[in-house]
């Protein structure tokens, strides 16, 4: 995979309209009813995450993914303003633009001035049994609502961030995940919120993330024989902590659950 087909992902913090009287019961009944309908850019997809767990615990995000680059540059500047084409391709949609503004009585949206951050794809686990796909799929059978997991790195004193790439590169192929969870390491690029390394996990579904964990810091022995079967995983991850800090506690970590996507 090269630079300029990698994906690119773009991380909004999303609020509600407190003082309008909104809360989280009648925001997500609007995304119910209405808001998956509001579109994503072409090739793009967005998903609206709500914590789980971790530090922002019943709270917002939006995810967009795009599938490169040069799609996301299409759409978006680096300091997060729509260009020429994006606000042509909402003047093409009236519809979509009132979901939009309904969709702002409740809460803030994925655009300036929310705060954000921007990741490019540095390396992912491509033996993952996770099927591709969007994190949001009410119609299919069953339903799919994915749980993301983001957990901030941060690289120990005298390492560089060529020699943490390199290394992540030459050995994600040694990491094997649960089954249905797929890991990504994303680095970030920009944004108004710069966060140097986070990785995505993209779970299958809430059982299977309890089903291994639980609870915060939690572990069933259901993960322990996974981790006792692959321990070149294991010797994979203590040559990583040499060089930055890992994934979970005591970083900063957020589980999300999937509420809502566009589905067109």
């Amino acid at each position: 995979m090269t630079t300029s087909t990698q994906p690119v992902f773009s991380l909004h913090y999303v609020g509600l309209n407190l003082k309008k009287g909104v809360n989280a019961a009648t925001f997500e009944a609007f995304l119910k009813a209405r808001g998956t309908q509001i579109p994503a850019y072409p090739g793009w997809q967005w998903s609206l995450l709500k914590g789980l767990r971790g530090e922002r615990q019943e709270q917002y995000l939006m995810l967009y993914q795009a599938p490169s680059q040069a799609d996301y540059d299409r759409y978006m500047t680096p300091t997060g303003a729509l260009t020429a084409e994006a606000i042509a391709f909402w003047q093409q949609r009236p519809e979509a633009c009132a979901l939009l503004e309904e969709w702002k009585k409740f809460a803030t949206y994925g655009e300036l001035p929310t705060l954000f951050s921007t990741f490019s794809l540095l390396a992912e686990n491509r033996h993952s049994s996770l099927p591709p796909g969007p994190n949001f799929q009410p119609d299919a059978q069953p339903a799919v609502a994915r749980v993301v997991g983001f957990h901030h790195l941060a690289l120990r004193a005298g390492v560089t961030a060529a020699d943490f790439d390199r290394f992540m590169i030459e050995n994600v192929a040694r990491i094997d995940d649960y089954p249905g969870w797929k890991f990504h390491m994303l680095k970030g690029t920009g944004g108004n919120r710069s966060e140097q390394y986070a990785v995505m996990l993209v779970i299958e579904s809430l059982d299977s993330l309890n089903s291994f964990h639980p609870a915060m810091d939690v572990s069933t022995e259901k993960s322990l024989t996974f981790v006792k079967n692959h321990q070149e995983s294991e010797r994979m991850y203590d040559e990583w902590r040499t060089m930055a800090s890992f994934s979970g506690a005591p970083q900063m970590y957020t589980d999300y659950l999937t509420i809502a996507g566009n589905v067109g």
